[in-house]
């Protein structure tokens, strides 16, 4: 085990975050290893911060939340442990990467709920911090868990037993939830649940013009309130608030002046053909949407720009979308690379003026920090729209980096005033945005649990925390 009185700086991170000293790595490749490590640091009183594949983009990448933190990089625990092919499950370790999986599930009945990332990222780093896959969000995805808590002791929830098996919900509490976006233990498995494979997927896309992105956000919210009979994650994504002046950057090939509407209808033959039917109706007065195209995501060919998507919509991980926004040719690249990228992950509302009001107000913060924002809400749900907006700058120009950090804490600040609470932290924020949201008495149970788990507060200290 490393010594704390050696400290090293861990900075490779395409947000440009204030870089973390850590005190080394530690890359356990079991279970037993894990619970090992983890009692040997509650010996030491020395502080360990997992990570899967450390490809937290945006949000602070491998760098733990604090200083002087022993990295435990899980990325060897890299094991499908068990499939069950008549239920729908799969059970994982945390090092099992979207293009692993989605290898297992080839021609088999199910497929893998994947994510716009990296191909290569972690399926449980991403699940456990709430991010939004091709057909639903990943929350869902998370069926139970085996963790290690800082005595060593291993628990499992959610119907996951000690042997490895998914039995389903069993009765009584569902502690799942609480090891989700959380500082409680070190999850060492996951039962996964999968996405049965439909008989068509329909790729959902049209472009349409600035000024009708609310109508829009409107209109597919009157589509999914009233009965989307399809499966399947739409967005509304690409809009992209610049300012009047300055040397503010997007990625290749996005147009300030258009939006885009994209997803997946899957389903059957008629169950596709239906929600078309119906989203075209609920579009029928946003202006461009005549033009909003539903192909077949299996005939969407290699040269086609919507390739990535439509095979992302058939549970097939790809990287290309991230290269080609990054100018990247491999993700090894992307921490190092001449593009910064923040993102900022807002609940978003789906009412047409106040989507109108938010974005003025975001405006504001574009315009005093020079810099853009490119605004995505993921409707994941009947309620409210997950939001992500994404903070592109270049890396060689001098005070890129600090003024796409403000604008982040901006536009943060702009959105809880507005009503619109952070789903998802970043490194600089993940104890204030909980801190933010959470009342008195939340607070108060957290701290009692986190106090009773984890007396010395050994394990990933400030992520989540109360």
């Amino acid at each position: 085990m490393q010594d704390l009185s050696r400290p090293e700086l861990r900075s490779r991170d395409v947000g440009g975050h204030q870089p973390r000293s850590v005190a080394g790595v530690e890359s356990p490749r079991s279970l037993d290893e894990v619970r090992a490590l983890v009692r040997r640091a509650t010996a030491a009183k020395l502080r360990l911060y997992p990570i899967s594949t450390g490809r937290n983009w945006g949000m602070g990448s491998g760098m733990p939340v604090t200083d002087d933190n022993l990295v435990v990089d899980l990325g060897g625990m890299n094991r499908v442990r068990s499939l069950d092919l008549e239920a729908g499950y799969a059970v994982i370790e945390p090092g099992v990467t979207q293009r692993q999986l989605a290898a297992v599930l080839r021609d088999t009945p199910w497929m893998l709920n994947v994510t716009a990332s990296c191909a290569d990222t972690s399926v449980i780093g991403n699940a456990l911090d709430r991010g939004d896959g091709c057909i639903r969000s990943r929350v869902h995805d998370v069926a139970g868990l085996e963790a290690v808590l800082a005595d060593g002791s291993v628990v499992t929830t959610g119907g996951l037993d000690p042997a490895g098996r998914y039995h389903g919900r069993v009765a009584g509490p569902d502690l799942t939830s609480s090891f989700v976006q959380h500082n409680l233990g070190i999850v060492t498995a996951m039962a996964v649940s999968l996405v049965p494979r439909p008989q068509t997927i329909g790729l959902v896309h049209g472009r349409m013009p600035r000024d009708q992105v609310s109508a829009a956000v409107g209109a597919v919210t009157g589509f999914l309130r009233a009965g989307n009979p399809a499966d399947g994650l739409l967005r509304v994504r690409e809009l992209s608030l610049v300012p009047g002046h300055g040397d503010w950057t997007l990625p290749p090939g996005v147009d300030p002046g258009l939006f885009t509407v994209l997803g997946p209808l899957m389903g059957s033959d008629a169950t596709v053909e239906l929600a078309e039917e119906l989203l075209r109706k609920a579009l029928i007065e946003v202006e461009g949407a005549e033009a909003l195209r539903v192909m077949d995501a299996a005939e969407v060919g290699p040269d086609d720009p919507l390739y990535p998507r439509a095979l992302m919509a058939q549970g097939i991980p790809t990287c290309r979308g991230v290269h080609a926004a990054l100018g990247v040719t491999s993700c090894d690249q992307i921490d190092e690379g001449a593009m910064g990228f923040l993102a900022l992950l807002p609940v978003m509302p789906m009412h047409e003026r106040r989507t109108e009001h938010i974005l003025a107000a975001l405006q504001t913060a574009v315009d005093a920090h020079t810099t853009a924002l490119m605004v995505e809400w993921n409707m994941v749900s009947k309620h409210m729209a997950n939001g992500v907006m994404q903070i592109f700058f270049d890396r060689g120009t001098p005070d890129a980096a600090y003024r796409a950090h403000q604008l982040r804490n901006d536009g943060n600040c702009l959105l809880r005033g507005n009503g619109c609470a952070i789903y998802r932290s970043d490194i600089d924020h993940a104890a204030a945005d909980v801190w933010s949201e959470t009342s008195t008495a939340g607070l108060g149970m957290l701290h009692r649990l986190k106090t009773a788990l984890d007396p010395d507060g050994l394990l990933s200290p400030g992520r989540y925390g109360a």
